[in-house]
């Protein structure tokens, strides 16, 4: 989940689980209980985990299944969050699961289609799979899901996460001190942009 309930005042998703820890909720004939909620990890506070504990009756028997809510609340609608590795930290805690992932946010299109775009180019360079260019990464995901990556800023944050892991992260050597000053600049005017 890359939203909020509310934002800015507005209704930005329904209420679909219970928020608090051992709170308690019924919806129909399903009950889904909250059993733990906590960070994600000590770097990554913003991103809200729930563990949810869900029951029901099926053919007469009780049947049960855990389910791991993860919550990033500090993303704003139309918008970018701070540059960190969060998106990098969720996306690893789930890769690789083969259970069912199931990513939204409000619309479903910006914070959404920019999640899914950098788990899909590191799906690509993971695989050794060369990776297109990022209008032809825009224009395969509008394909599938229109409007995918709503804003300019959300499409400049796509490229300044995917700087930030290889450079800042791995510390991926520059030989070329042309590049080192091309990326810096776009760090220094992607910073303004979203100040």
């Amino acid at each position: 989940m890359l939203c909020n309930i509310k934002e800015k005042g507005m209704d930005k998703c329904a209420q679909y689980w219970p928020l608090e820890d051992k709170e308690v909720k019924t919806y129909g004939d399903v009950e889904v209980s909250n059993t733990c909620v906590r960070p994600l990890n000590s770097e990554e506070p913003s991103i809200r985990v729930s563990i949810l504990s869900v029951k029901w009756k099926e053919d007469g028997k009780d049947k049960s299944r855990e389910v791991r809510h993860y919550q990033w609340i500090d993303w704003p609608d139309r918008g970018v969050p701070p540059c960190r590795l969060t998106a990098m930290a969720l996306l690893s805690t789930v890769r690789g699961t083969k259970k069912p992932i199931v990513v939204h946010c409000s619309a479903g299109i910006g914070r959404t289609g920019s999640i899914v775009a950098i788990e899909f180019i590191l799906e690509r360079l993971q695989q050794g799979i060369p990776c297109e260019a990022m209008d032809e990464i825009l224009k395969e995901l509008r394909s599938q899901r229109p409007y995918s990556i709503q804003t300019d800023l959300q499409y400049l944050y796509v490229h300044r996460v995917m700087l930030f892991y290889f450079f800042d992260k791995y510390k991926v050597a520059v030989s070329a001190d042309d590049l080192q000053i091309k990326y810096k600049k776009f760090v220094e005017d992607y910073d303004k942009a979203t100040a």
